[in-house]
């Protein structure tokens, strides 16, 4: 009977165990940074006015920002917001607005006090994070919603 090393036998079970994506956690902003970049997307990253990340994305043509929440000293956040302004000057009125947010589950939008509109979807990611499955269609939604909210206030 032939004989096998231990080590063999270790090598073979690390093949046999299947491989597990990583979650998408919100942390310093990386692993989001990755995932955008792996689809294709650009980033950049800065950092907010409380020390926070904060990414500009540009992802199927549709550019917006991504801010962190629930961090501690710039890292280890737990949740992040969705965000995308626009210039409109007072031209989408507050009954738009309300419309628009009276049919939405996730997303929601206001006027600034400049009179300008704005879109957001807060997404708690916890300590674990979220698959990236989970990630992908949490961004879906979130590309969805801009094109119907540029749609709803006649966005050009």
């Amino acid at each position: 009977m032939p004989k096998y090393s231990p080590h063999f036998a270790f090598a073979f079970l690390l093949a046999a165990t299947p491989v597990v994506a990583q979650s998408i956690v919100a942390g310093d902003g990386g692993p989001v940074i990755s995932w955008y970049v792996n689809e294709g997307g650009e980033v950049s990253k800065s950092i907010d006015d409380y020390g926070d990340p904060l990414l500009s994305v540009s992802h199927y043509g549709r550019d917006f920002e991504i801010y962190f929440y629930g961090c501690k000293d710039g890292d280890n956040c737990t949740a992040i917001q969705f965000y995308s302004g626009y210039r409109t000057e007072g031209g989408v009125r507050q009954g738009t607005i309300n419309e628009w947010n009276a049919g939405r589950r996730y997303l929601r939008s206001y006027l600034s006090d400049s009179g300008s509109s704005r879109i957001e979807y807060d997404v708690y990611l916890g300590e674990n994070g979220m698959s990236q499955d989970d990630f992908a269609e949490v961004t879906a939604i979130w590309l969805r919603g801009m094109r119907d909210f540029e749609e709803h206030i006649d966005w050009k």
